[in-house]
């Protein structure tokens, strides 16, 4: 009788030794990887308001979270937080124009074309009107909950200071992501 009860706290013991080291290789075979969003390019059309918020960019960002984890090596898994670690803003053309008529851009992300909710992710003041790109600096929230498995939403907001030189602005964005993959 003594020796069934050995044995079987032998095999509890087992077991919970057993599910707690999975967790520790589940844990250690995780890691992160910078995913680079792909290059956007979008024509802003300026209002005639010389000053306030505007609305400079809204659109959606690809990012299948299934093709990231078979490209990391993981059949199937988890994203983790993801957070956007870097964006910026390029005036493409007209070649001789600045932001200029920039003081401060935003960035937020939706899970849908709404923004409903919306999440700030970025801001920047610029300091120099010479600039023909404004770099964000991010917040570093995670923007997990955002992502629907094969796309995010963002949207980019930008207050004037000034008329817009031109009657249209190409401009792209740049990005990156950083996402936590953990296999299952």
């Amino acid at each position: 009788m003594i020796n069934r009860y050995v044995s079987l706290g032998l095999v509890a013991v087992s077991m919970i030794l057993v599910s707690s080291s999975c967790g520790k290789l589940k844990e250690l075979s995780a890691f992160d990887v910078a995913y680079t969003l792909p290059r956007t390019t979008f024509t802003y059309q300026p209002t005639q308001l010389k000053s306030g918020e505007q609305l400079l960019y809204s659109g959606f960002f690809n990012a299948n979270l299934d093709s990231i984890l078979q490209a990391n090596g993981f059949s199937s898994g988890l994203v983790g937080n993801t957070m956007v670690t870097s964006c910026s803003v390029t005036i493409q053309e007209p070649s001789n124009i600045t932001f200029s008529w920039l003081q401060s851009a935003r960035a937020e992300v939706s899970a849908n074309e709404n923004f409903t909710p919306a999440q700030p992710v970025g801001s920047v003041i610029n300091q120099d009107p010479l600039n023909k790109t404004v770099v964000l600096t991010m917040n570093n929230t995670n923007i997990r909950p955002y992502l629907n498995g094969k796309a995010f939403y963002f949207r980019i907001f930008g207050v004037l200071n000034g008329a817009v030189p031109s009657e249209w602005v190409q401009m792209y964005v740049d990005g990156t992501l950083q996402m936590h993959l953990e296999p299952l």
